[in-house]
């Protein structure tokens, strides 16, 4: 199963860290509604990379379509979320 999938390389995953903290720290001085949307966004590109670049340049967890779908579930409930859940 390993040999499946490419490993996720350190500077793919040192930048998803740190993105996904910088939006968590908007979150948290900003807008929390802001910041979910955001998530989503960066989820939803996150899916359209994983379906259009090489499993090395992505964060690559399990097989190309597992990912991309999961990651467009995980996007469409964060935006679902972000729109009808009074955040302050």
């Amino acid at each position: 199963m390993i040999g499946d999938t490419p490993q996720t390389t350190a500077a793919v995953a040192i930048a998803v860290v740190a993105v996904v903290a910088a939006i968590v720290a908007f979150g948290a001085l900003v807008s929390v509604q802001a910041a979910v949307l955001l998530l989503a966004g960066l989820t939803f590109l996150g899916a359209a990379a994983r379906l259009a670049l090489p499993a090395a340049r992505v964060f690559a967890v399990r097989r190309r379509a597992v990912d991309v779908v999961v990651l467009l579930a995980f996007a469409a409930v964060l935006g679902y979320l972000g729109l009808t859940t009074p955040l302050g």
